[in-house]
């Protein structure tokens, strides 16, 4: 089974050497934790096997994220982005307000949901991406209400990036004070892998950790990881 490099050194080998390729995965936690520049390393790491990569946000300009990823990490991202190794693309999501039946609401989100999907197809297809990075669906499921419409919401669309010839990374918000793996609770039952980023105390002090809390075909860990955030890219920790 191929694989992709994580870009995080030291988790490949606790999950078969990688992301299985064009897997969706599904990198979650508290705001915080570490999940813009998990995504960062994860396409910085394409780029250095001449792989493209896309980072789609959809809540932040593609100002902030680069400022955030410059600041943390001695890369080169203008130079990256100069050579087509790297695209920001913003999708925030246009949304009418005046509407109140069901069935308006349902055709809403067929809407957007579809040009969601067709807009990232469009950049994935014209950069020959092979990496992607959607941060974050929690924008989704913060606008859809109604359980239902939010479950085949979020199916279609992690459906739709499974056709594509891409590894994805989407990432999700813990909310405070649950034991959700996401806003909802419900996109981490269709994606191929979950990893929970978290601050617990580790040897006295309080640490970021990793858990590989799901992968389809692996036989992954099942233990915490502490890892710290260098500016050569993310590293776990081996507790000895």
């Amino acid at each position: 089974m191929e694989r992709l490099n994580s870009g995080v050194t030291g988790l490949d080998e606790k999950m078969k050497g990688g992301f299985v390729k064009n897997s969706v995965n599904l990198v979650t936690g508290r705001t915080g934790t570490g999940k813009t520049a998990f995504c960062a390393s994860f396409l910085y790491a394409g780029t250095q096997k001449n792989e493209s990569g896309v980072y789609v946000t959809t809540e932040e300009p593609e100002e902030d994220i680069k400022e955030d990823i410059k600041s943390m990490f001695n890369w080169n991202i203008d130079e990256l982005k100069s050579k087509n190794l790297i695209e920001f693309v913003v999708l925030e999501p246009v949304i009418p307000i005046n509407f109140n039946r069901e069935e308006e609401m349902s055709k809403i989100l067929k809407i957007y949901v579809y040009d969601l999907y067709s807009k990232i197809e469009k950049i994935v297809k014209k950069t020959n991406a092979k990496r992607l990075v959607i941060d974050s669906t929690t924008i989704i499921e913060m606008f859809i209400k109604d359980d239902y419409l939010r479950r085949v919401a979020l199916m279609k669309l992690i459906g739709d990036l499974k056709k594509l010839d891409i590894t994805t990374i989407v990432t999700g918000t813990v909310p405070e004070g649950t034991d959700l793996l996401s806003m909802s609770g419900i996109i981490e039952f269709f994606v191929d892998s979950v990893i929970k980023l978290e601050f617990l105390p580790v040897a006295e002090e309080f640490k970021r950790t990793l858990t590989i809390r799901k992968m389809r075909r692996t036989d992954h860990s099942i233990f915490i990881h502490p890892f710290e955030i260098t500016k050569d890219g993310l590293k776990v920790i081996e507790i000895k």
